[in-house]
């Protein structure tokens, strides 16, 4: 823009030098106070043209271009800070490119950088969602999340939504993800089972806030299930439950014990019939052995006497009369090995 004021500025004074080589002698001596206005002028406007033609982006935005003379949008987004040129009459839509956070609560307090920083970077705070379980009992749901603007959906974010409609439109697109995944559990599930919850809320809001088709593109992070008001008859029936539950689970753990105890007392009793059937067997082991011992000197015993009675017999076998004849053997063995000191009568 700046070069083409500066284009009809030349052809202007181009036009009044051919206007004065047709005007007489005596005007000649214009021309050089006409060429001093015309250079005059030009110095002060690009004084004051180039200086308005750069902008400046901090960190932590977004920007894209607009064009003063066509009120268009250009394609390029700039996500670099610093200076740039953009030139006269242009400047820079910016966004927030850093994590911004949306609140659904009822009570603001905790609420970090409220009424601290600038507008763009502002948490977005609104009230309680009201919605519906599967079931039908309504509800007051608080939550709260982070997003952040892609950069490749500036361009058709502004052209759809402008400068800052966009939040109030991201606050339906998240209530209706609210919403939406409220419908889907039974209100029990709210006491229950939040984890799952959550995780569902996360993926309904991460596709209502994904739609590249339509030239929406966020990043959600950070999704909080804060708090979920229910009727106050479902609550104190839902304590009621909870109680007896509770209730439950300890006459449960009361079963327990007691079974740990009476597995402690049967393994103690089997213990001990172990160790006394371990004691008669060594018992009945060491009399088997005692027996088995008395049996084999015996019938080595008796096989030595029987076999001295074999030889004994042998010597007589000749004889009429073998027993009389070892009788009267014995006889004068015995009075052979007899020391006549040791009777109690003299012969």
């Amino acid at each position: 823009q700046a070069l083409k004021q500066l284009g009809w500025i030349v052809q202007l004074t181009s036009w009044c030098s051919l206007e004065t080589f047709t005007m007489s002698l005596e005007e000649v001596r214009l021309l050089p106070a006409c060429f001093a206005f015309w250079c005059c002028s030009l110095s002060i406007f690009a004084i004051f043209a180039v200086p308005f033609s750069f902008k400046s982006m901090e960190q932590g935005k977004y920007s894209v271009q607009l064009q003063w003379m066509t009120q268009d949008i250009l394609d390029e987004v700039v996500t670099e800070p610093g200076v740039r040129f953009v030139g006269l009459g242009n400047f820079l839509i910016e966004f927030p490119s850093t994590f911004q956070t949306m609140y659904f609560i009822s009570d603001q307090r905790g609420v970090q950088a409220l009424g601290e920083v600038d507008a763009m970077y502002a948490p977005v705070i609104r009230g309680p969602i009201r919605a519906r379980s599967a079931d039908g009992l309504e509800m007051i749901v608080s939550v709260s999340f982070q997003w952040r603007l892609q950069p490749t959906a500036l361009v058709n974010l502004y052209n759809i939504l402008g400068e800052t409609m966009y939040r109030d439109e991201f606050v339906r697109f998240a209530r209706s993800a609210v919403i939406e995944s409220c419908a889907q559990f039974a209100a029990d599930k709210y006491f229950t089972n939040r984890t799952l919850i959550t995780d569902k809320m996360f993926q309904v809001m991460q596709a209502n806030f994904q739609k590249p088709e339509l030239g929406l593109q966020m990043e959600i992070t950070g999704l909080q299930l804060r708090e979920v008001d229910l009727p106050d008859l479902f609550d104190d029936e839902i304590a009621n439950t909870q109680e007896q539950m509770q209730e439950v689970e300890v006459a449960k753990a009361e079963r327990q014990e007691r079974i740990i105890a009476m597995e402690r007392t049967k393994l103690v009793a089997q213990e001990k019939v172990r160790e006394v059937l371990q004691g008669a067997l060594g018992e009945a082991e060491k009399v088997r052995l005692a027996n088995e011992a008395a049996v084999k000197q015996l019938k080595i015993f008796q096989t030595k006497q029987a076999q001295a009675n074999s030889k004994i017999l042998q010597q007589f076998v000749n004889d009429s009369q073998p027993f009389q004849r070892l009788f009267e053997i014995m006889e004068i063995r015995a009075l052979n090995d007899h020391t006549a000191n040791r009777m109690t009568v003299s012969m």
